[in-house]
């Protein structure tokens, strides 16, 4: 689900403003990269169980993700990470395409 997660979010990104430069941008509504997350850590949810370990790791990395977008990014840089409604749009996103699909996908 992270990948269909982070497809999803950038495809959003270019719905709503028009430009294909955003499908491949580091900003905007949603934050793919929290969206891609999201993604993982629910669907591992789903799948292993709120008590694995697996989904223990991919929470973590989900807190990580989402407050390095929003405190550690624009830090750094005017123009990069995003404000907590994209960074909170993300994980919604993540968390309605973890349970709009199957919990296991074959992609490939």
């Amino acid at each position: 689900m992270a990948v269909v997660s982070f497809l999803i979010a950038q495809f959003i990104k270019f719905l709503t403003t028009g430009d294909v430069r955003m499908l491949k941008s580091y900003g905007g509504m949603p934050s793919g990269h929290v969206a891609t997350v999201s993604g993982l850590a629910w669907s591992l949810a789903r799948t292993t169980g709120f008590e694995s370990p697996h989904t223990a790791i991919a929470a973590i990395m989900l807190i990580i993700i989402f407050m390095d977008s929003i405190v550690l990014r624009p830090a750094v840089k005017k123009d990069l990470g995003h404000n907590f409604l994209e960074a909170l749009a993300g994980f919604g996103l993540g968390f309605l395409v973890a349970h709009l699909f199957p919990p296991r996908l074959l992609l490939w």
